[in-house]
């Protein structure tokens, strides 16, 4: 079976952190906490098809200029059927992979997607991708998860199972459990994959990535750029 890209990006991600650790003399678990300050994990998924061609040292040299521009700004993609100018959280659906909040990505064909797939389950409004900044600060919980791992697994069961939002963090960052992972979760929850068996079939699903906000601080921190209709 052929190594997904999830797979290919965790491979990266790993490497990265283990060279900036070995290279600067940190631990990785302060080189992971470092990375998810600067938001690496989540544009080496961005420039993955890039890096993808680049030799090591050139992906390493990406990850050097990233720590060093210290820009904590990402832009990120929300795909919806409805036309709104204010983010009401109090209208987010329940049992969501990370808890009922207002959930973007960083990856805009993936907000395009969920744009068409909302208008056509409800055959209402539009489909509109929305642009936003996202300004990382210092006052924000934030969990970032960067594999298909147990601990996302667990975390996914807790949220989908409970309802409501069973964590205390402003933004949650991570992969997602969409259409084409769904099946693999659904049988861990029931119990009929244990969680190793899940994490190895999630494998070779292709990746998808979210960004998701709980809190009026968390949304503070986000900044509309455009709204645009697709086709």
């Amino acid at each position: 079976m052929s190594m997904s890209i999830q797979s290919d990006v965790e491979i990266l991600s790993v490497q990265a952190v283990e060279y900036y650790a070995q290279k600067h003399h940190l631990s990785e678990g302060d080189v992971f906490d470092l990375f998810c300050k600067h938001q690496v994990f989540e544009k080496i998924l961005i420039q993955h098809e890039t890096l993808h061609q680049l030799d090591m040292e050139e992906t390493f040299q990406y990850v050097e200029e990233i720590i060093k521009e210290n820009a904590l700004e990402l832009v990120l993609y929300h795909g919806s059927n409805i036309a709104f100018d204010e983010i009401d959280l109090g209208k987010s659906h329940n049992r969501r992979d990370f808890g009922r909040g207002f959930y973007c990505t960083v990856l805009e064909s993936q907000a395009e997607e969920w744009a068409k797939r909302l208008y056509l389950r409800s055959h209402k409004g539009g489909r509109y991708v929305y642009r936003y900044l996202f300004h990382q600060t210092e006052d924000l919980k934030i969990k970032h998860f960067a594999a298909l791992d147990r601990e996302w697994l667990e975390f996914i069961k807790e949220n989908r199972t409970k309802g409501g939002i069973q964590h205390a963090y402003d933004v949650v960052v991570g992969p997602v459990a969409d259409d084409n992972t769904m099946e693999t979760v659904q049988l861990y929850l029931s119990g009929i994959l244990k969680a190793e068996e899940a994490v190895e079939r999630l494998r070779y699903n292709k990746v998808n990535n979210q960004v998701s906000f709980h809190t009026p601080l968390a949304l503070e921190h986000l900044t509309l750029e455009s709204r645009r209709e697709v086709s």
